[in-house]
């Protein structure tokens, strides 16, 4: 469990830091008010790994990206961005967690060449986008890991956490607003979102291999939060006034307003997607392998 006092006067300086932080420029006008929802969550999706085996019925554990014929069939399907390839025997249920287990295995997969593989699980449900999405996991060991956590749905992609290959101290935040079709920025970076929020690296000073943390964010039409065991540590708004101000009150009165690109599109459904991955090589070469993302559950909710 992080220390809450400890974090305290962390989570002011990232909330102040964040909210001046963001691509803010397009101007809109908001004729009528606007209620933000407060009611209470309820719980729609989750899973406490409790059997015997991956319940496929819930979870795929590659990426369905291939033709609707034959999802499991693609190069990208189990390579994504990482330097292994995702395998169904890596995820295995033991003693109430879902294992990620990852190996120092040569495997090829669409005639590419891998030295390592591990696992992963993507929901087959499909989310009305807002809602909390969290997880409760103790991460791998060691340097170049890539575990994640986060929901994806073409045009929306946040991750509630990364560590991305500098160990399991260091963790970072971010949203991406892909858009692909029709980018307010004319000309993202080959393979790049159009607009992406990104926390940069932030360090606890906390190992979270050693124990169990719950990781979240709550998201709804104005406002993401992101949660380290019921900690907000960052949040980002929809909506600033003209002054640069986050909007972060339960109502959005009639005027004019700068729109945060990076926010995702409204309304758009997305998927949870839970893996650890491999970096690519980089300097810090010292990690042990076979190495364990363990996740005690994975649970969404929505509000009524």
């Amino acid at each position: 469990m992080i220390n809450k006092y400890f974090l305290t006067p962390l989570i002011i300086c990232v909330v102040t830091f964040i909210g001046f932080g963001q691509r803010i420029r397009t101007k809109v006008v908001l004729t009528d008010e606007v209620q933000m929802n407060r009611k209470p969550y309820v719980q729609v999706f989750g899973d406490e790994f409790d059997g015997q085996t991956v319940d496929t019925s819930k979870w795929y554990t590659f990426y369905p990206y291939g033709p609707a014929t034959a999802k499991d069939s693609c190069g990208f399907c189990r390579t994504h961005v990482v330097a292994n390839v995702y395998k169904d025997e890596n995820c295995m249920v033991k003693s109430g967690n879902l294992e990620i287990v990852t190996r120092a295995d040569s495997t090829s997969w669409f005639g590419k060449e891998m030295g390592h593989t591990s696992g992963m699980v993507y929901s087959k449900a499909v989310f009305d986008t807002y809602g909390r999405y969290e997880i409760r996991c103790k991460l791998p060991e060691g340097n170049r890991q890539w575990p994640a956590f986060w929901i994806f749905g073409w045009n929306t992609e946040i991750d509630v956490f990364e560590f991305i290959c500098k160990g399991p101290e260091k963790i970072e935040f971010s949203i991406h607003n892909w858009q692909t079709n029709n980018c307010a920025n004319k000309n993202p970076a080959k393979g790049k979102p159009c607009n992406s929020s990104v926390s940069g690296i932030m360090d606890f000073d906390v190992d979270f291999s050693k124990e169990f943390h719950t990781f979240a964010i709550e998201y709804d039409a104005y406002l993401i939060k992101f949660f380290v065991d019921d900690i907000m540590v960052r949040y980002v708004a929809k909506y600033y006034d003209i002054n640069r101000k986050p909007i972060t009150a339960g109502k959005i009165k009639p005027g004019r307003y700068l729109l945060n690109e990076a926010f995702p599109p409204a309304g758009e459904p997305v998927s949870v997607i839970a893996n650890e991955g491999v970096c690519w090589p980089f300097k810090k070469m010292n990690s042990t392998y076979p190495n364990t993302m363990f996740v005690d559950y994975i649970r969404v909710y929505q509000r009524k």
